[in-house]
């Protein structure tokens, strides 16, 4: 219709009669006739019809072909379904069936598929909406660190500071984030999406960072292996992780020409301005950053903020009730006493795990734990000291002397066989606890001392430690073999010239 309506006005405007320009054209007579006067009534000249875009011309003008068929066809609202169409999973086809119902049951005639296609294209053409077609709304973000690096002067030394410009954009509408950090550790990275988040005010179904090191641990044949972190925080947040292809640029088209434009509008901006503090230039980039989401685009209408409120921010996934917490993940054996270790304190897992490896989640404040993603127990962390135990009494065996290779009583046998006062030693220590998981470690450990010193060395120290204390631990006794606090003068030099060659007796009758 465009087309057809500037050639018509062409023609006029050099003095062309109806009929001459139906002959010129090729259009019927009665076409040029009824596009001729819409021209004359809206009181335009035929110059400045041949200069109006396809938008203005579609609001100021009907094809009157199309009209005529329009009166017999149920047209839909296409700029609804411009919304529905950009949504998630949404095609032209689905649309059409959806739209084809809806005739049936208004008992109105209905465009075929074909046709429909093409009135909606037209529509998406006009209002330039093409990118629908190729993107659609709440789909992905794609993250990246910035090229250019910002900066600000120290207060105190006035030295040039530098840091880092983290960006995030929407795939569908552009909306952008950034934010300036002081260095790329992985909790930065961490934060970064979760302020970015709270910002976009939902979460799409894909992340697509690049192939950084706190996003992608490694690469095998066929897939990858994510930072188990990051792959937490986006599962928290109900999205997924795609990483860009290697050297697959258009993966993350949208971000890197974000990037750009931020460099641009953001950065360079603010070159000639004085920081004195990462918070000082954060705010100014916030503010920045709301003119670059609002400021008009060049070859269509519109703004990023606007194609966000209109289109993307509904198709968002919620956020959750509270900002994700940072964890960080490693690898646990179950020991025999049914706890694992973490950074030398322990904690008390289900009986039926021990000798099996576990996967700790640990925040902040609290330790979970995981076997083939089933979790097991979760503990608050123990940050006060060292060599404590947290115990759930329900992750212990119902009677532990008859479970596991390792319990009390083959300690206490054990211990028997090294003498009186180690037996005493162990006995005591297994009576000071109400689980007694938690000294297994502490006593295999005390004694396998007669591995080094012997069984008379062994039952000497600990004589000598029930004197010192009620419950002597393991530490003690080590030390006061280590001093030779259990002997006398005369025995120290005997020990002294025998020790560096030969282990305690005890050891080879083992």
């Amino acid at each position: 219709m465009h087309k057809k309506m500037r050639e018509i006005a062409e023609l006029k405007a050099k003095g062309v009669s109806n009929r001459g320009v139906a002959e010129k054209t090729g259009y019927a007579r009665n076409t040029v006739n009824k596009i001729v006067k819409q021209i004359n009534e809206a009181g335009l000249t035929y110059d400045e019809v041949r200069n109006l875009s396809d938008q203005m011309l579609s609001k100021h003008f009907n094809d009157p072909v199309s009209s005529r068929r329009n009166q017999d066809f149920f047209l839909p609202n296409f700029e609804l379904l411009t919304k529905e169409l950009a949504k998630p999973g949404v095609t032209m086809q689905l649309l059409w069936e959806e739209y084809m119902t809806e005739c049936r049951m208004q008992k109105k005639k209905g465009y075929q598929l074909t046709q429909f296609k093409k009135h909606f294209n037209d529509h998406l053409n006009v209002h330039q909406f093409k990118d629908i077609l190729k993107r659609k709304a709440g789909e992905s973000i794609e993250v990246d660190w910035a090229g250019q690096r910002p900066h600000w002067n120290d207060p105190d030394t006035g030295a040039t500071v530098y840091g880092y410009l983290f960006v995030a954009s929407l795939s569908f509408s552009g909306y952008s984030f950034a934010y300036v950090t002081k260095d790329m550790k992985l909790d930065t990275w961490i934060d970064c999406h979760i302020k970015m988040f709270q910002y976009f005010d939902g979460s799409a179904q894909l992340l697509i960072p690049d192939n950084l090191k706190t996003a992608v641990t490694k690469h095998v044949k066929d897939s990858i292996i994510l930072n188990q972190t990051y792959e937490d925080m986006a599962s928290y947040y109900s999205t997924h992780v795609l990483p860009a292809r290697v050297r697959k640029p258009r993966d993350k088209n949208k971000v890197e020409n974000t990037v750009y434009q931020c460099e641009i509008n953001l950065i360079a901006r603010l070159r000639n301005k004085q920081f004195f503090s990462i918070d000082e230039y954060n705010a100014a980039l916030g503010r920045e950053l709301e003119r670059f989401n609002h400021k008009p685009f060049q070859k269509k209408e519109g703004s990023r903020y606007e194609l966000y409120e209109q289109f993307e921010k509904e198709t968002l996934n919620p956020l959750p009730g509270h900002p994700y917490e940072m964890a960080f993940f490693k690898n646990a054996k179950v020991q025999n006493n049914s706890h694992i270790a973490y950074q030398k304190n322990y904690y008390s897992v289900p009986y039926e795990y021990i000798g099996k490896s576990v996967l700790l989640k640990v925040t902040k404040n609290t330790i979970h734990i995981f076997h083939n993603t089933q979790e097991l127990a979760a503990h608050l962390l123990i940050n006060t000291s060292i060599g404590q135990y947290s115990t759930d009494k329900d992750h212990m065996p119902p009677n532990s002397n008859a479970y596991g290779d390792w319990n009390s009583t083959r300690y206490l046998n054990w211990a028997r066989s090294k003498g009186a006062h180690v037996y005493e030693v162990v006995s005591r220590l297994f009576q000071s606890v109400k689980t007694e998981q938690r000294y297994y470690r502490s006593v295999h450990s005390l004694l396998k001392l007669a591995d080094t010193y012997g069984n008379h060395r062994l039952e000497s120290a600990c004589e000598y430690a029930l004197k010192l204390s009620f419950t002597p631990k393991y530490r003690e006794i080590k030390h006061i073999l280590e001093t030779k606090q259990d002997l006398s003068q005369e025995e120290q030099e005997t020990v002294a010239t025998t020790s560096a060659f030969l282990r305690g007796g005890d050891y080879f009758d083992q």
